[in-house]
C-alpha cells in the first residue's frame, strides 16, 4: 500500500510540477506573444473575455512544465469531468450572514491586510458541492467558445464547488482569495461577479515578472507595498482597484537578541544545490553559532529535507507548528533564497542575506528592492555567513 501511495504521489508531483524561467526576459517574450495572439478576445467588452484571459494565463504556464505532463493532466481532467456530477447537490435555502469581505483560505502565509481586517469574516472550509446550474454554465461557456482546455475547466469547477457552500450561506460584497498564480483566476472573477460578489486578491509574498501570474484578473488587488506597479502592467494583470500594504503592519519590531548570534536558514525549496555540501557548511557554522533550519511547510517544496534533518547539528523550525514571526524573533540573521519570510524579516527589522541565484540576478535588473539586498554565494556558505553573523552580535 505504501509503495502504491508513493507511486501516486510521484505521478501527482510530475503532473503539477512547474519550473519557471529565472530570466524575466524569456517570460516577457512568451507573455507578449500570447497577448498579440489573443488581444482582440481579451480586450473585448464581452463577458467571455475572462475565459480567454484564463486561457492566456494557462497557455503562458504551458512553458513551465513538460508537454507530456500537460497532455496527461488534460487527459485525466477530461476523464474526470463527468465525475463532477457527483458533487451536484440541491439548492440550499438558508438565512444568509452578511459581511463586507469573506475569507475562506487558511494558511499561515495568507495575511489579511490591516485596512480590511476588521471588515473581514473568516469561515472555515465546508464540504464541497455544486449546483447543477454551476456545472452547466461552465460547460456551456467552454463549449460555446470552442475552448478545449479540460484541465482548466476541471480546476475551475472544483473551485466553484469549494465556494458554493459559502455563497449559499453568506452575503458578502467581496471574496478574499490568494490566486494570482491560478490560471482560472479570471474565471473566478467571472463567476463571482455573476453572483454580485467581487474577487479580492491578496498576494502572499513578493511578485516577479513571470508567466505564472500573467493575464490574471481581479476587482481588488492587494499587493505587498514593495512591488512596483510596472511588474503588474508588464504581465497584463487586470484589476479594478490596486492597494499596497505592509504584511507586518501592527507587529512589533523583532526583539534584540544577546549572546551567541543565531542564524535562521531557509532550506532550499527548489532542487539544484549540492545538499550534502550545504549540510556540511551549516554544521560548520553550528560549531560557533546557533543555527535554526526551516523547510517549506508544503511537502512539495521540502526538497528532501527529511533525509538531512537528523544529520543537522543545529535546530529545526517546523513551519507547520512554529509561526513565521516566532522563527524571525529567535534569529539574528536570516539567510535563504527568494522567500516571503526574508521580506517579513526585513519589515520587522531583522538582518537578512539572500543566496545568489539566476532569478535574483534577473530581479536586480528591474526591481529596486532587490538591487540593494545583501547577497552571498552558496558555495563557501560558512565562510560567507560567519562575518555577517558577527555583525549582529550584541554584548
Amino acid at each position: 500500500m505504501s509503495v502504491l501511495r508513493e507511486l501516486v504521489r510521484g505521478i501527482h508531483r510530475r503532473l503539477t510540477s512547474y519550473r519557471f524561467n529565472p530570466d524575466h526576459r524569456a517570460d516577457l517574450r512568451i507573455i507578449e506573444r500570447t497577448y498579440a495572439a489573443y488581444r482582440a478576445r481579451i480586450e473585448s467588452h464581452e463577458r467571455t473575455r475572462y475565459l480567454w484571459r484564463s486561457v492566456c494565463q494557462y497557455r503562458c504556464q504551458y512553458y513551465a512544465r513538460s508537454r507530456a505532463a500537460t497532455l496527461l493532466a488534460n487527459a485525466a481532467a477530461l476523464l474526470g469531468v463527468p465525475l463532477l456530477l457527483l458533487l451536484v447537490r440541491p439548492c440550499v435555502n438558508a438565512p444568509k450572514e452578511r459581511c463586507e469581505y469573506l475569507k475562506i483560505n487558511f494558511h499561515p502565509a495568507y495575511v489579511i491586510p490591516e485596512a480590511i481586517k476588521q471588515r473581514t469574516l473568516e469561515r472555515r472550509g465546508a464540504r464541497r458541492y455544486l449546483r447543477l446550474g454551476d456545472l452547466a454554465a461552465a460547460l456551456q461557456l467552454f463549449v460555446a467558445q470552442g475552448a478545449f482546455y479540460p484541465e482548466l475547466l476541471f480546476k475551475f469547477v472544483l473551485w466553484i464547488a469549494s465556494v458554493r457552500p459559502h455563497l449559499d450561506r453568506v452575503d458578502a460584497r467581496g471574496l478574499v482569495q490568494y490566486c494570482e498564480y491560478s490560471a482560472h483566476s479570471s474565471l473566478r472573477k467571472l463567476f463571482l461577479n455573476s453572483h454580485g460578489v467581487r474577487l479580492v486578491n491578496v498576494t502572499h509574498g513578493e511578485e516577479f515578472i513571470s508567466c505564472r501570474s500573467a493575464f490574471s484578473s481581479f476587482d481588488e488587488y492587494h499587493a505587498w507595498e514593495l512591488t512596483p506597479r510596472s511588474v503588474h502592467d508588464s504581465m497584463h494583470i487586470e484589476c479594478g482597484e490596486r492597494f499596497a500594504f505592509n504584511p507586518c503592519a501592527g507587529l512589533a519590531p523583532a526583539p534584540v537578541l544577546r549572546g551567541t548570534p543565531v542564524l535562521g536558514f531557509l532550506w532550499p525549496a527548489i532542487p539544484g544545490d549540492d545538499l550534502d555540501a550545504l549540510l556540511h557548511d551549516l554544521n560548520a557554522l553550528a560549531a560557533s553559532y546557533k543555527v535554526v533550519v526551516r523547510a517549506h511547510p508544503n511537502p512539495k517544496y521540502a526538497n528532501h529535507f527529511a533525509r538531512y534533518r537528523d544529520r543537522l547539528a543545529g535546530q529545526c523550525s517546523d513551519a507547520c507548528t512554529e509561526s513565521v514571526h516566532a522563527f524571525i524573533d529567535r534569529c539574528n540573521l536570516i539567510a535563504g533564497y527568494l522567500s516571503a519570510v526574508l521580506l517579513q524579516a526585513v519589515y520587522r527589522g531583522r538582518s537578512v542575506v539572500y543566496l545568489a541565484d539566476p532569478t535574483l540576478a534577473s530581479l536586480r535588473a528591474y526591481h529596486e528592492y532587490y538591487r540593494s539586498v545583501r547577497m552571498v554565494e552558496v558555495r563557501g556558505l560558512a565562510v560567507n555567513l560567519a562575518p555577517l553573523l558577527e555583525q549582529t552580535r550584541c554584548p
